[in-house]
């Protein structure tokens, strides 16, 4: 088991770590809703009457593991 440092070193360590949770989750996870690739995917989810904050997987027909382009370009096994 690891020795434990000092405590004010173990409450910096704990305040960086819910900083980094809070940029995160109140940030950039906001952000992304704004860029390209997930924003077309929410409005498609929209028009076909699914809420995109309630889906589950188990509910779509079947997700696109890669972009078509990848699928066209990448040979995995000559």
């Amino acid at each position: 088991m690891r020795q434990s440092g000092s405590p004010a070193r173990d409450v910096l360590r704990l305040a960086a770590g819910l900083a980094i949770v809070a940029i995160v989750w109140g940030g950039l996870l906001p952000r992304l809703l704004d860029w390209g690739p997930v924003a077309r995917h929410i409005e498609l989810m929209e028009a076909r009457g699914v809420d995109p904050s309630a889906i589950y997987y188990t509910e779509l027909e079947r997700l696109p593991l890669r972009p078509a382009w990848v699928e066209d370009r990448l040979v995995l096994w000559p």
